[in-house]
């Protein structure tokens, strides 16, 4: 096993372990790589995440390191944790080997030192609690007290105790996170205490930040749909909003947003869009004002977010109406709806309508309109002109863009023609 890992290892990567190794030897401590930098390694996945474990004092450690390579260290006495951060921008965490309890469910834990059979027996998953001893004797052996290997290597997911999920609810959708990643499979007796965990309601006991960040992590997955749905088998969603993803339109809707995102690669311009954005979107869209309110309180959601979520559910409902109701929309409707939504709230819109018709405006917007009906005009100009800054220069603009889009105006000196004929000769 020791020659596979060093196989596997980048050779820079091998480099920066073995001086972090010397370093280890020369203040007389254990140093070990954990978690799912080495769950990655075993399975040949590329990770340039490296988490250092310390039998000993890890902030020490991290000082030393950073005395050897520069960069800046950040550390936390309480957890014995600390963050290096190198020159060229690159992070290890260090941490020193502790154990830890849980004071209450879904408590942060508190530690103490201890070995590193305790550090790792601390942890998630059997695939994520094995390391790579870095220190002599045994370098780059495999340390794997909890048959992480195996289950690796059987493509299982399994906690390292019965009250895992209880002690820290956020690993019930991690256990769906690294599942769905790895196409593995969550363990029969695990899946049992996972529904044990959300029958008595343990999730309850997280904070709403803990919640959404959970959520927010498997929805950046390569396939958050599966996240989504296999969330709903365990009847996540409940702990956000009762009424999240009950109408079967819901999950149809959620499932048409796959094939939109080549086009919205082929076709915006500029900005990428948030994936885990529009799934979020989706997942918010159907509630009723009084249910989105309790969820997003629920999560906790930053006041910019929330309006966000607020203004696009509300301005694709607004368009979807308008494509019922007007059976052909002209240059000035198909710009008004495109450029008052985020370019995740139209990718969701496309899906949410399953229409040619709003794919043939959606084209047309970002082909012949995005970016090119943005007036000449500035304020400073309308200031010049004898307009007094306020409300109207709104208006101003609106009337400006709305111009170039149907074609009345075309250059500056246009531009000016139009605002003195329609706000100062009226």
């Amino acid at each position: 096993m020791n020659s596979l890992i060093k196989e596997r290892l980048d050779e820079d990567v091998f480099q920066l372990l073995e001086r972090i190794a010397q370093i280890g030897d020369r203040l007389g401590v254990s140093v070990y790589a954990v978690g799912g930098f080495v769950r990655d390694l075993l399975l040949n996945i590329p990770n340039q995440d490296i988490d250092i474990v310390i039998e000993g004092d890890g902030i020490p450690f991290a000082v030393c390191l950073v005395e050897e390579y520069g960069g800046s260290v950040k550390s936390h006495e309480k957890f014995g944790t600390s963050v290096v951060i190198f020159p060229d921008g690159n992070r290890i965490d260090v941490a020193t080997a502790r154990k830890e309890y849980y004071e209450y469910p879904g408590a942060l834990p508190t530690v103490k030192k201890s070995s590193v059979k305790s550090d790792l027996f601390r942890r998630d998953f059997t695939i994520n609690s094995m390391a790579v001893k870095l220190t002599d004797p045994d370098s780059f052996c495999l340390i794997d007290f909890f048959n992480g290997e195996n289950d690796l290597r059987s493509r299982e997911i399994h906690v390292l105790h019965s009250l895992s999920f209880i002690d820290d609810p956020c690993r019930l959708f991690r256990a769906i996170r690294f599942e769905q990643r790895f196409d593995f499979k969550i363990g029969k007796q695990d899946e049992v205490l996972m529904q044990n965990a959300i029958e008595q309601r343990s999730i309850d006991s997280l904070s709403g930040t803990r919640l959404f960040n959970e959520i927010k992590l498997l929805l950046s997955e390569q396939s958050p749909m599966d996240c989504i749905l296999r969330m709903r088998e365990f009847d996540l969603f409940q702990f956000v909003s009762p009424e999240m993803l009950k109408a079967p339109k819901d999950l149809e809707v959620l499932e048409r947003l796959e094939p939109v995102f080549p086009w919205a690669d082929r076709v915006i311009v500029p900005g990428k869009p948030e994936i885990w954005y529009v799934y979020f979107l989706g997942l918010f869209y159907s509630l009723k004002e009084e249910a989105f309110l309790k969820a997003a309180d629920r999560l906790h959601l930053p006041t910019r977010l929330k309006n966000s979520l607020q203004e696009d559910r509300t301005r694709c409902r607004e368009s979807l109406d308008r494509l019922v109701s007007q059976k052909e929309w002209g240059p000035k409707e198909i710009y008004h709806t495109f450029a008052n939504l985020s370019v995740e709230a139209v990718i969701f819109l496309i899906a949410l309508s399953s229409t040619d018709r709003l794919n043939q405006y959606a084209n047309i917007y970002f082909t012949q309109y995005q970016g090119k009906a943005e007036p000449a005009l500035t304020g400073d100009d309308l200031v010049k002109m004898g307009l007094k800054p306020g409300p109207v220069f709104q208006s101003v603009l609106n009337a400006l863009r709305e111009a170039r889009v149907m074609g009345r105006v075309n250059s500056r000196e246009e531009e000016v023609a139009l605002v003195e004929e329609q706000f100062l000769n009226s």
